[in-house]
């Protein structure tokens, strides 16, 4: 823990990140105490909460692959803007519909609506931006880590390319559910649809590979195991992690929950 923290504050524009989407989580969170209004099938503020939680461990992620990223400072700072400042500016986008009562993707309901759901677009773009940038660069540059680690980041980023078409997917689609209508019956908390296919759950699980595979090749280094043996099992998990991925992709595509196996 007192490594993240030293690693984010070396980065002064990710660590306002972090701590702006705290603040916001807690606005949310005392949303959720007093606000009782259900949409799409869970209270209105769900969604800023479950970005105000994902997006601080994107930052943490972000922050740790540039500071072993062999770019230049002047680089890594402009990677770092772009990313930190297009978060900080999305957010509050989500927790204004939130208070509104009204859903914040895929809105184009009325002028307003379209300007904040075209707006976060943007904003979304341009992160997009760097995630390919940083995952383009995994596989075209060495890596200051291990072999193992710089095999589990480009293959966590082949599955965060994934994750970033199935958002272009969703938004052409102006939803995220498959077969199903958008706010049917979903497992708690992610509300992801246990009546058909939910492009949500494959965005979570392509996303999350940035921590994923390196946290297990973290874990496994500390059992100290030859390096041979780790670079394998780094291989074998990834590949199986994309396997699996891409399986659950085929399934959502045929309207199929991930909750069921028929």
């Amino acid at each position: 823990m007192k490594y993240l923290f030293q690693l984010l504050q070396q980065n002064k524009i990710l660590y306002w990140t972090v701590i702006s989407m705290l603040g916001m989580l807690l606005l949310s969170l005392i949303g959720l105490s007093i606000d009782d209004r259900i949409l799409l099938g869970e209270n209105v503020w769900w969604k800023p909460i479950k970005f105000a939680l994902s997006i601080p461990i994107f930052c943490i992620t972000l922050a740790w692959l540039l500071s072993i990223a062999p770019f230049k400072e002047r680089t890594k700072k402009w990677l770092s803007r772009c990313s930190g400042w297009s978060l900080i500016l999305e957010i509050p986008l989500v927790m204004i519909q939130a208070g509104r009562g009204v859903p914040s993707h895929f809105n184009e309901s009325s002028l307003l609506d379209g300007v904040i759901f075209g707006t976060m677009g943007v904003l979304i773009f341009i992160n997009t931006i760097v995630v390919v940038w940083v995952s383009i660069a995994a596989f075209m540059r060495t890596f200051h880590t291990t072999k193992a680690m710089q095999i589990a980041i480009q293959l966590a980023s082949i599955a965060m390319l994934i994750s970033m078409y199935v958002g272009t997917v969703m938004i052409s689609a102006k939803g995220h559910a498959v077969g199903v209508v958008d706010g049917g019956a979903g497992i708690p908390i992610t509300h992801w649809s246990t009546e058909g296919g939910d492009w949500r759950a494959i965005h979570f699980l392509g996303m999350h590979g940035w921590q994923a595979l390196p946290l297990l090749v973290y874990f496994l280094q500390k059992l100290q195991l030859k390096e041979a043996f780790i670079n394998k099992l780094t291989w074998g998990s990834g590949l199986v992690y994309l396997v699996i991925l891409l399986f659950f992709y085929w399934r959502t595509a045929m309207g199929f929950s991930l909750f069921s196996w028929v």
